[in-house]
């Protein structure tokens, strides 16, 4: 949440946050499956009108938690074909003005006066339902027969950068003409609600010696006031796609937060087993989408701590409490 007497700087990094995570759909950007949206379309939405190339690059490379990632290039994909606001949303809207006709065609069969009213207002609201889950299992149908056209991005060397007297970035980038044909594309390394169709951003984690050197303590930081209900209900993702994990504790960029007063352990070899995927995002955040219904159960937890005047103290060890 943006307020008063946030910097410009941290302005603009919290609108970069809520429109490559959260409302590129409501802003109407068009976004790619590896999450990339073309920086420029992104400068244009009125939320960044006070930000330009040269600060963005800026924020980008002074981030400590790397949550934004550029790509210089070109995108290859054909254009997407355009949908008319509406279509294959399975709203219920019906096409043309007026009521809906019945099956004679004739909109006599629905006029109703006296005591027949009731009746027909029901026989409508029944057949807007009926039309309604018809053009959402239409829209789901082309889903999944849609066929994707898009294409890798092709990288190219990015352009130079101005700089003062002092050595910082001064101007935006000039490109020359050996990459005039390409644009910067930004995108958010991790905490998106919006549902990527695809991980390709993301590194898969196995059960290997490499993968538990990257999903490390794979702990998450939470409130101790909620122990009783995750107890109950599991670690969820919410309204994000993936549950965040930090892999270290300390001497690391991404930690748990720091007002966190339990932590969560997740045994990462009996997540893998199970079938819950695990991730990790470029900058190091730890990720996973959970089971079918988007969390982690205790089942998968090998340790939870409370913190107690200061200390951490073992409340959950080995699939039990610790009294």
């Amino acid at each position: 949440m943006v307020r008063p007497n946030d910097s410009p700087d941290v302005k603009a990094s919290k609108a970069l946050a809520y429109i490559l995570r959260h409302g590129a759909e409501k802003e109407g950007l068009d976004m790619r499956s590896d999450g990339y949206i073309k920086l420029n379309d992104v400068l244009a939405r009125p939320k960044m009108r006070e930000v330009d190339t040269a600060m963005v690059l800026r924020l980008v490379a002074e981030n400590a938690k790397q949550r934004f990632e550029l790509f210089y290039g070109i995108d290859p994909s054909p254009p997407r074909p355009k949908v008319k606001k509406g279509q294959g949303k399975g709203k219920g809207k019906q096409q043309g003005k007026g009521r809906p006709t019945p099956a004679g065609g004739s909109e006599a069969g629905f006029k109703a006066d006296g005591d027949d009213a009731p009746k027909e207002a029901a026989v409508q609201a029944d057949r807007k339902e009926v039309d309604a889950a018809a053009l959402e299992d239409l829209a789901k149908d082309m889903e999944k027969t849609a066929v994707s056209t898009e294409l890798p991005l092709i990288a190219l060397p990015a352009p130079t950068v101005a700089a003062d007297s002092e050595g910082q970035s001064a101007e935006a980038p000039t490109p020359s003409s050996a990459h005039d044909q390409g644009e910067y594309f930004i995108r958010a390394t991790q905490g998106h609600s919006i549902k990527l169709e695809s991980v390709s951003h993301l590194t898969p984690v196995l059960d290997d010696e490499e993968g538990r050197q990257r999903a490390g303590e794979c702990v998450h930081g939470t409130r101790w006031e909620l122990w009783e209900t995750l107890k109950t209900n599991g670690l969820s993702r919410m309204a994000r796609t993936h549950i965040h994990l930090a892999p270290a504790l300390a001497d690391h960029p991404i930690l748990p937060r720091p007002n966190s007063t339990l932590r969560i352990y997740i045994d990462l070899p009996k997540l893998l087993a199970a079938g819950i995927p695990l991730f990790t995002s470029s900058n190091g955040v730890v990720l996973t989408p959970g089971d079918e219904r988007g969390v982690v159960e205790k089942q998968f937890w090998r340790l939870a701590e409370r913190k107690v005047d200061g200390q951490w103290v073992t409340v959950w060890k080995d699939g039990a409490e610790v009294v």
